[in-house]
């Protein structure tokens, strides 16, 4: 793809959900010379990478739960695949299996595997709200992390937690929250074409308590997140330089992505972490 309609689909990112995920993918990839996680970061230290940020933030995550090791492991809304396969690395799952609604994320998904050279996780196109590819009572751990924010009916997602854990399986769902009652203004908008479906805490607490899911912890990660968005100014001078016009639209991507996320998380939204199990 040349320059030129690399330009045009980082101008049309923010307008549809799926525009801004193949977005997204492309420029990440142009930051860091490879696929990226396509999660927010999370602070650790002042010398970390966008990348570091975002293993950072797995990892904060997968610390609130048992140790993975030998877990059977469905990671939904796992994106283009490189946090899965990061996770299994790192963690020693007996199994893992990535689930996305996006074909163009799993096809990357597929690519990465076979690049890493992994037999034991695998990837498959499914809707979070209706999993027909996974069975019931299936699942030792299940991650759910910013994902849920896209999801119409995260009732009958919650309903599909508990419907493939095993009991006494444990799940983590790290999404962002709104703060306000509707929609408002440019949020209305713009949240209709990402396909965005927040959640207020007082909901998720309303749901979670007709769910049939215990909640063990749950807790506001927004300031370590908005940290780990400050440190921007440290990765744009490593994104490849590469024409002129093409890296100056990556660079007012970046930016403006970064500065919305903490603009939101400042007033509009919170990012939150709840863990929990289905009751033996």
């Amino acid at each position: 793809m040349n320059y030129v309609k690399k330009v045009l689909k980082l101008s049309g990112t923010g307008f549809t959900n799926g525009q801004y995920y193949e977005s997204m993918n492309l420029a990440l990839k142009r930051l860091n010379d490879e696929h990226m996680m396509l999660h927010y970061p999370f602070y650790v230290s002042e010398s970390d990478s966008f990348m570091q940020g975002q293993k950072n933030l797995t990892d904060y995550c997968i610390s609130k739960l048992e140790p993975l090791k030998n877990k059977e492991v469905l990671d939904i809304g796992c994106g283009n695949g490189v946090q899965a396969l990061y996770i299994n690395c790192v963690h020693n799952p007996l199994t893992i299996t990535g689930i996305d609604l996006s074909e163009p994320n799993i096809r990357i998904a597929e690519y990465e595997k076979e690049r890493a050279g992994v037999k034991n996780v695998n990837f498959i196109v499914d809707n979070a709200q209706d999993l027909i590819n996974i069975p019931s009572n299936s699942v030792d751990v299940l991650l759910n992390i910013e994902s849920a924010f896209h999801y119409p009916d995260k009732t009958a997602f919650l309903k599909e937690v508990h419907r493939v854990l095993r009991p006494g399986g444990q799940f983590l769902v790290a999404d962002l929250l709104t703060r306000r009652k509707k929609s408002e203004g440019f949020m209305k908008i713009w949240g209709k074409k990402m396909v965005h479906h927040f959640w207020s805490l007082k909901r998720y607490d309303e749901e979670f308590e007709k769910s049939d899911l215990e909640i063990t912890h749950r807790e506001d990660i927004s300031q370590q997140v908005m940290k780990g968005w400050s440190l921007y100014r440290n990765w744009l001078p490593k994104i490849k330089r590469k024409e002129f016009f093409s890296n100056v639209a990556f660079r007012i991507f970046y930016v403006i992505n970064v500065r919305l996320n903490i603009h939101f998380l400042h007033g509009r939204q919170q990012y939150f972490i709840f863990v929990g199990n289905k009751p033996v």
